[in-house]
C-alpha cells in the first residue's frame, strides 16, 4: 500500500510517499481502507520533531481518518466489514492516516453518518472533538453565558463557534477580517479583527462585565491578557503549548479556572458530533482537498497560516 513516511524530522520535504506492507488487525482492532485524512497543526509539529521523544523516526503521519472497514481483528463485535467509519488515532502512538490502509482499536472508531461525505467526516475528529472538550466538557458552557473564542477562523475555531451557538451562549470571536462573514454565518454574534491595534480594548468592551469562558486557540500571551477580561468564576481553556512564562495575577481576583487540553479520542463523543452534523447543526468547513502524494504541499499551506477551515488528503 502507499503511505506517507517520515524518515527524518525536518521541513515538508521530508514527507515521502512509499510502498509499505499493508497492516493486519490484531485482537480488538479494525483494518480500515482509508478514503480521506485531514491535516492538522499537530502533524506539522510531529514532522519537524516536536514530539521526537514519543515518535522516533521513521514514523507515519496523520491522526484524522475516514474510510471503510475492510477486516476485523479477533473479538470485534461493534463493527462489520463494509461499515463506513471515522475516527482520530491514538495520538503519539498510532499515527498513520496518511495512507491507503490503517489499523486502529475498534473502541475508538465511530460509524460515519450516511449523508456525511468521507472528506467532511475526516475533517471532524480532532477539530470538532477538541472544540467540544474545550467548551462543553472543560468550559461547561451553557445558555446565557458569554464566550470569547480566540482564533475562530481555524479548523478548531470554526467548530467552536458552531458548538457555542448550539448552547445558546453569546459568542464573541476573533478572526481575520476576510473570514468575518464566514465566522458570523456559523454563529458568532460579534467578531473582532485580532490584527487591529485596539483589538483587546474592543474585546473588553464586548465582554459585558466579563466572559464566562475564553477559548485560546492562538497561544502567545493570550492566557495572561484573557484573565483581565474574565468574569468571576470564569474558565480560560487553551490547547496551545505554553513555552514562555505568563503572569496569572489577574486570575486571582476572579477565582479563575485555567484548563490546558490535550485531546484523547472517544468514539462516543465522535458519534455525538456525527449526529449533530447529520442533523445539519454542525458544518465541517473544508478549505481544499489534495491527493495523498501532495501531503508536503498541505503542510506548507498549514505552516503558512491564514487557513480558513480544514485541508484534507484523499487517497483516490
Amino acid at each position: 500500500m502507499r503511505a506517507i513516511v517520515v524518515q527524518k524530522n525536518g521541513g515538508p520535504e521530508v514527507l515521502e510517499l512509499k510502498d509499505v506492507p499493508k497492516p493486519t488487525p490484531g485482537i480488538g482492532e479494525v483494518l480500515v481502507k482509508v478514503e480521506a485524512a485531514a491535516v492538522n497543526p499537530f502533524d506539522t509539529q510531529a514532522r519537524r520533531g516536536d514530539y521526537a521523544a514519543y515518535m522516533p523516526t521513521p514514523h507515519k503521519m496523520g491522526v484524522d481518518v475516514s474510510g471503510t472497514v475492510e477486516a476485523l481483528g479477533e473479538g470485534v463485535e461493534t463493527l462489520a466489514v463494509g461499515d463506513d467509519v471515522f475516527y482520530s488515532t491514538r495520538v503519539l502512538s498510532n499515527e498513520g492516516g496518511y495512507a491507503e490502509y490503517h489499523v486502529e482499536q475498534a473502541q475508538l472508531i465511530a460509524e460515519k453518518p450516511q449523508d456525511l461525505s468521507f472528506v467532511d467526516a475526516a475533517a471532524l475528529p480532532i477539530a470538532a472533538s477538541t472544540a467540544w472538550v474545550c467548551l462543553i466538557e472543560r468550559g461547561r458552557l451553557k445558555a446565557g453565558d458569554r464566550v470569547l473564542i480566540h482564533g475562530a477562523s481555524g479548523g478548531v475555531g470554526l467548530f467552536a463557534v458552531q458548538i457555542a451557538r448550539l448552547t445558546g451562549a453569546d459568542v464573541v470571536a476573533t478572526s481575520r477580517q476576510d473570514a468575518r462573514e464566514l465566522v458570523q454565518s456559523l454563529g458568532a454574534d460579534t467578531t473582532v479583527d485580532y490584527r487591529h491595534a485596539d483589538a483587546w480594548e474592543q474585546l473588553a468592551a464586548h465582554s459585558g462585565g466579563g466572559y464566562d469562558v475564553i477559548l485560546d486557540l492562538v497561544g502567545g500571551d493570550t492566557i495572561q491578557k484573557s484573565l483581565g477580561i474574565l468574569a468571576a468564576g470564569g474558565r480560560v481553556v487553551s490547547i496551545v503549548d505554553q513555552p514562555d512564562p505568563q503572569s496569572l495575577y489577574d486570575g486571582w481576583g476572579v477565582n479563575a479556572e485555567i484548563h490546558l487540553v490535550f485531546l484523547t479520542p472517544s468514539a462516543e463523543r465522535l458519534a455525538c458530533l456525527g449526529a449533530l452534523t447529520a442533523r445539519g447543526l454542525l458544518k465541517p468547513v473544508v478549505e481544499r482537498t489534495l491527493p495523498l502524494e501532495q501531503a508536503a504541499q498541505a503542510h506548507r499551506l498549514i505552516e503558512a497560516g491564514g487557513r480558513t477551515g480544514k485541508i484534507v488528503l484523499v487517497t483516490s
